[in-house]
């Protein structure tokens, strides 16, 4: 039995290896199916009215026709005839595709003559090898004069389009036995996987086989796009179809809504994409995005899946805003005066001044900055271990001196101690106006200062005119030869109350 099964496989090999349809290194090449019989007719008896007459008068006349259906289209190499007496004086071989349609004359292709005379059998053929191009499913033989048809016989192959080497020739219609991954009875289409470039036949200088579209293993079926085609100068043309596994795009190449691509899975893994793990209270909906797999997360609600409060929150038992702000007390980047005022270094360490702001033309040429901003965020990193960095937003510039401090994102620096005693409260998000006395000597000379010894109030718009107004003051020499004021921390000044 192991000895029968070896011979089978070997007998196997063999055959594979010796496909006509590819080369010995497994390329495609032109193929044909062998020649057979395609179809036989004969006429029941000859006419009596046809044989020639014993004297020199002159008979009857016995024309006459047979059709041929072969069931299918064919390549024809041979038509052979046989009459009931020699030499017909007139015959006519027509092919046509189908019955009623129109009829194609022969004699106008070579090798085929229209009218032929000569012995009792009668037999055309086309060229030897691969030159027989004329298809034909229906063949009509026209004949006249003193001579009757007695049988007809038809030779060819199967039309296979150059893609088969094996064809079925009985079945009806017939079929071929398709390679180079084209489909149909007469190998005129692709496979439904194998549709990357339009169908063509093969010929002996090109067998033009079907290529497989880039589907990364996710489809079975794909369709062909003329305009794809032409757009890619040639090369593809293929769009896949019901891409599985999850995937979508015309390659199957990228993930469907509510899955993201895995990076640690190859792009044909059926594990490429997986699903988002969006909360369903943190997260606004069930997609994410699809390379990190971040859900898009409610207000106040962070994290991968948004399963988590930010900073700055805290969770509520609303499902509609499940992260509500913490409390102005624990959100302000200093701590409050009552958390520092036990500390005895922190007693009268702040310039604290009252709720009401007076800013005369000579409290504000002794500033070394006046400017509106908002702030944006205190980053943990120092320098040393005094200082801490605060990045802000200067939106408008009232005055400046030695230092430049020109509109838009840049740093500024605040004494911690000032943070840790509560001198300053800012909190993210909220515009102030800025006002810095003398330089304190800050780890940057090129940034803002904030310190003790400056405000930070929260801006009020009524505080543009009257700040423009000293601008322009300032601007006409208002500031020449004043003094520094005397520092008064309770003074009542004119810009008005803050709330």
């Amino acid at each position: 039995m192991s000895v029968t099964f070896a011979l089978l496989l070997l007998l196997s090999l063999a055959t594979s290896d010796l496909d006509p349809c590819y080369d010995p290194g497994g390329r495609a090449r032109f193929c044909l199916p062998p020649v057979t019989q395609l179809a036989r007719g004969s006429s029941p008896a000859c006419p009596q009215a046809c044989a020639l007459p014993a004297g020199d008068g002159p008979g009857a006349p016995c024309n006459g026709s047979l059709t041929l259906d072969l069931d299918g289209p064919f390549l024809l190499t041979a038509v052979s005839l046989r009459f009931c007496t020699p030499g017909p004086p007139a015959l006519i071989l027509s092919a046509a595709w189908a019955l009623g349609g129109p009829w194609r004359p022969l004699w106008r292709r070579p090798p085929w003559p229209g009218a032929l005379g000569g012995p009792e059998r009668v037999a055309f053929r086309s060229p030897p090898g691969q030159k027989a191009r004329l298809a034909a499913r229906y063949l009509r033989v026209e004949f006249g004069g003193r001579a009757g048809l007695a049988a007809a016989g038809v030779r060819g192959r199967c039309q296979c389009h150059g893609h088969a080497a094996r064809c079925a020739a009985r079945a009806r219609p017939p079929r071929c036995r398709c390679r180079h991954h084209t489909a149909g009875p007469g190998c005129e289409s692709c496979r439904p996987s194998h549709r990357d470039r339009p169908w063509r036949p093969a010929t002996p200088q090109h067998p033009h086989p079907c290529l497989p579209c880039s589907c990364n293993q996710h489809a079975r079926r794909c369709r062909f796009n003329a305009e794809l085609f032409r757009l890619s100068g040639g090369r593809s043309g293929g769009v896949c179809e019901r891409c599985r596994h999850h995937t979508a795009g015309r390659h199957c190449h990228y993930c469907r809504p509510g899955f993201w691509r895995d990076p640690s899975q190859s792009i044909t893994s059926r594990k490429a994409c997986r699903a988002c793990q969006c909360h369903p209270i943190g997260a606004t909906g069930g997609t994410c995005n699809q390379t990190s797999g971040q859900c898009s997360c409610k207000l106040g609600v962070t994290g991968l899946t948004c399963n988590r409060c930010g900073p700055g929150y805290q969770q509520s038992r609303s499902p509609r805003m499940p992260c509500q702000r913490i409390p102005e007390a624990t959100t302000t980047l200093a701590t409050t005066p009552r958390a520092s005022s036990s500390d005895p270094q922190c007693q009268n360490y702040c310039n604290v001044s009252d709720t009401r702001v007076h800013m005369s033309l000579q409290r504000y040429c002794q500033q070394e900055y006046v400017v509106r901003a908002q702030v944006l965020a205190a980053e943990e990193a120092v320098v040393g271990s005094a200082w801490r960095r605060l990045a802000v937003r200067v939106l408008t510039v009232y005055k400046q001196q030695a230092r430049p401090v020109r509109p838009g994102s840049q740093e500024a620096w605040v004494p911690r101690a000032d943070l840790a005693c509560g001198c300053l409260r800012l909190r993210p998000g909220t515009d102030y106006l800025l006002l810095g006395g003398a330089a304190a000597g800050g780890p940057d000379p090129a940034r803002l200062v904030l310190d003790r010894r400056g405000l930070a109030l929260p801006w009020r718009p009524r505080w543009a005119r009257p700040l423009r107004r000293l601008q322009r003051e300032e601007r006409a020499g208002g500031c020449l030869g004043l003094r520094p004021p005397t520092p008064n921390p309770k003074s009542q000044h004119e810009l008005g109350p803050q709330n």
